[in-house]
């Protein structure tokens, strides 16, 4: 049998840093050996400690694994709604029917606490919508701008749990239970003549650090729909 013999110092800078040997192939396999370590002369079996750190390494791993595909599986779900909202959006025959859809059904796809919706009191003016809050379209376009909606840019998410504005440089009333929300902006002929709101009491739901792909293409196709409507 092989001994390998190490001095105190040694021994001990390799048991407080393992990683010493489990970031080198070469020494670890070696390391790994049966002849490797003798159980004599009370020396530590410094493999044990080796293994029981790998094992921790693989665990972590496992779990961020676990992660990603919970992740993974998430946003699978979250492009299945949007794709959903889509489709029973083209679906919709007539304008009331249209913001019926967004205001009810949407909502409970998409898993959301309160849909509120916004609409230009002159494009709509000769429409009798329900559910929905009616504004100029200044105040519209002044809103929009303020929290950086453009033609390029239709979707918005933010945390609104610090949000300290008065309710008067809003365009809405949030429910008190709100903690996150996305704003999503109805164009027509290339203007913002409606928003959109989804609140979620769940301040994770929407954060400014999340993509908005795939709301950005719900938004247009909800937007091509509707001048599709209004045109007929």
């Amino acid at each position: 049998m092989n001994k390998i013999e190490l001095v105190s110092e040694e021994r001990q800078k390799i048991l407080e840093n393992p990683d010493l040997i489990l970031l080198d192939k070469e020494l670890l396999l070696a390391l790994l050996k049966n002849s490797d370590f003798p159980d004599e002369e009370n020396l530590v079996d410094i493999r044990n400690v080796f293994l029981k750190k790998l094992g921790e390494k693989v665990e972590k791993l496992k779990n961020t694994n676990s992660q990603i595909i919970q992740h993974a599986y998430e946003n699978q779900l979250g492009i299945s709604k949007i794709h959903k909202c889509c489709l029973e959006t083209i679906e919709t025959k007539d304008i009331n029917a249209f913001f019926k859809f967004l205001y009810l059904k949407a909502a409970e796809i998409l898993r959301v606490d309160f849909i509120k919706i916004v609409l230009s009191d002159n494009t709509f003016s000769n429409t009798n919508i329900e559910n929905c809050i009616f504004k100029s379209d200044e105040e519209i376009t002044i809103f929009a701008r303020k929290v950086g909606i453009t033609k390029g840019k239709t979707v918005r998410l933010k945390s609104v749990i610090n949000d300290t504005k008065s309710e008067d440089e809003r365009i809405i009333t949030r429910q008190e239970s709100t903690k996150s929300e996305a704003i999503i902006s109805l164009l027509v002929n290339n203007n913002v003549e409606g928003l959109v709101f989804f609140e979620s009491a769940e301040k994770s739901t929407f954060s400014v650090d999340q993509s908005t792909d795939y709301l950005e293409f719900f938004a247009q196709v909800i937007s091509k729909h509707l001048q599709s409507l209004l045109n007929r």
